[in-house]
């Protein structure tokens, strides 16, 4: 039998849903402005892409756990059409296909969140920071792994993106 949370992790609990729910309530209206309400699918494709910097269509399909490629096209297809994402095609193998945020008409869709969230940072020191950056890395790790049936993180791609800046974000 498990413990009662304390009051301080009862309250933590609830700023992790609270935070949660905002976020997405901030995308989905980022996204009726743009003309493209984002489904989960497409939020996670463009959160992917800031975490990552760009993608293949397949990696975005494995890292979302999508193995349609139809389907992974037309989430692709939707957000491209709303201006979040653009395709490049290698020059040396034109079957290749990269899929890049479309970082000037993010930052500037996203700049209230970023200036909101670089003075939010700003109150905080460098030691509470890196303890507040391994409490958010360690949830986001548990939830993918809850999801995936195992320990394994998102960042599968052989860099430790703790240390990559999310694209649009600056701190100064």
């Amino acid at each position: 039998m498990t413990s009662e949370p304390s009051p301080l992790c009862r309250t933590l609990l609830a700023a992790t849903v609270r935070h949660a729910a905002a976020a997405a309530r901030f995308d989905h209206e980022v996204g009726v402005q743009a003309g493209l309400p984002l489904s989960t699918y497409e939020a996670s494709f463009v959160n992917l892409l800031r975490l990552h910097g760009p993608l293949s269509p397949g990696e975005l399909g494995k890292l979302t756990g999508l193995s349609s490629s139809g389907t992974i096209t037309g989430v692709i297809d939707r957000l491209e059409r709303a201006g979040y994402v653009v395709r490049e095609r290698c020059i040396e193998d034109r079957r290749r296909v990269t899929i890049s945020l479309n970082t000037e008409w993010l930052d500037q869709e996203n700049n209230p969140r970023l200036r909101a969230l670089g003075a939010l940072m700003e109150s905080y020191t460098a030691a509470e920071l890196e303890t507040i950056a391994d409490f958010v890395t360690k949830l986001a790790d548990i939830e993918a792994g809850i999801l995936d049936g195992t320990t394994a993180t998102m960042r599968d791609n052989g860099t430790d993106d703790a240390d990559r800046e999310p694209a649009g974000l600056h701190r100064t």
